[in-house]
């Protein structure tokens, strides 16, 4: 049965995929122009096609999981407040991490990769919701700030790419100075995924020998001066801030493998 069942997912993972590429041409190329060319005011198309970018994620993660491809279990979703500016700082384990933390929140900023807005597809999808590219780093920073001032919220991944499950982790400044200039309210989140699929440098057709279990915990919000010592330069406090939100999540994701462990031990 278990070989059966990773030759079901196999091909159900294939089927997934060719899935999700129809309706991303379909959005690319006919609907979220649509959008763009019908909706004239900016802040209105901008809300419609976050919403149609949410709406098909949360179905890709309903097929997903319907299909048993993935299991997926979310705690913590009551420190989330739709009605406040709040940086969603997460480490980053996999290729669809973002569509499952996109089809969570609506209206939520995002920082896109330059290849993304270089697509002819995705650029289309990526413009018409006015997400933040990072084809100008030296302007990301103030971009980014600028949203959590004007009452946005702003996914991150401050590892900036996929990791290894199990690896120390290793954020980058940027999301720390941001949260340190905007004054941001922090939800740090810990995803953990086992066995891990769609790693970096691994094609999509490698998958893992059982179904991954996504685990994604969101954490009580905090404010980022909350975790720096009082007095501490600017510089200097963005190290700070960095360690305090590695701690923070990998506590988390400590607690979580302490659970997977256990079973066995006993």
């Amino acid at each position: 049965m278990k070989h059966l069942f990773y030759v079901y997912r196999f091909i159900g993972t294939s089927l997934f995929w060719f899935f999700f590429g129809v309706i991303g041409l379909i959005y690319g190329f006919l609907l979220l122009p649509l959008v763009y060319l019908v909706i004239r005011r900016p802040e209105r198309r901008q809300v419609i096609a976050r919403d149609m970018i949410r709406g098909a994620f949360v179905m890709f993660v309903w097929v997903a999981r319907t299909m048993r491809l993935i299991r997926c279990d979310i705690t913590g979703m009551e420190h989330w407040d739709p009605q406040r500016s709040q940086l969603l700082l997460a480490n980053h384990l996999t290729l669809i991490d973002v569509v499952i933390l996109l089809s969570l929140f609506p209206q939520v900023d995002c920082v896109v990769k330059a290849a993304v807005t270089r697509n002819p597809v995705l650029r289309v999808s990526a413009g018409t919701a006015n997400y933040i590219s990072n084809r100008a780093p030296d302007e990301l920073l103030d971009f980014c700030v600028g949203r959590l001032d004007s009452g946005s919220s702003l996914l991150l991944f401050p590892q900036g790419t996929r990791a290894i499950r199990g690896e120390p982790l290793a954020f980058k400044l940027g999301a720390a100075e941001i949260a340190l200039r905007a004054n941001a309210t922090i939800v740090p989140i810990a995803l953990d995924c086992n066995p891990q699929m769609l790693a970096k440098r691994v094609p999509w057709y490698r998958i893992p020998p059982s179904q991954p279990h996504f685990r994604i915990s969101l954490l009580p919000p905090v404010a980022a001066d909350s975790l720096v010592p009082e007095g501490t330069d600017s510089r200097r406090a963005r190290h700070e801030l960095n360690a305090a939100l590695e701690g923070l999540i990998g506590a988390e994701l400590a607690r979580r493998e302490a659970e997977n462990r256990s079973p066995l031990q006993s």
